[in-house]
């Protein structure tokens, strides 16, 4: 098994359970910000990272996805920043996580095929 494929499984698993905790509430601490946020925004959030969580397992769309989440979880990070809390450790690793994706450097491709 290659390396990206390790990757991706770490986001996609990352992605469902922070997309289904928008609506189950079930990390402790839940976000420092998630009152500040409406609701229904909030709730478009995890429905957008569920939908990453499966569609980056789709070669044809998994950059895509990954650029647009490495952007999101960038801002999202700065926002915390911005607004004092101390929670973005998750956001800051899916963003490299994610920036590896889009990087795909040699050692992630494995052996080249003969």
């Amino acid at each position: 098994m290659n390396l990206i494929k390790i990757i991706v499984g770490i986001c996609s698993l990352l992605f469902i359970m922070i997309g289904a905790d928008k609506f189950l509430g079930f990390l402790e601490p839940p976000c420092s910000m998630m009152d500040s946020i409406p609701t229904l925004v909030w709730q478009i959030l995890g429905i957008l990272q569920i939908a990453a969580g499966i569609l980056i397992w789709l070669p044809k769309y998994r950059k895509h996805v990954a650029g647009f989440f490495a952007v999101f979880m960038l801002v999202f990070t700065v926002i915390h920043v911005a607004n004092n809390t101390s929670d973005i450790g998750g956001s800051l690793f899916m963003a490299i996580m994610l920036g590896i994706i889009i990087w795909n450097p040699s050692f992630l491709r494995g052996k080249a095929k003969a």
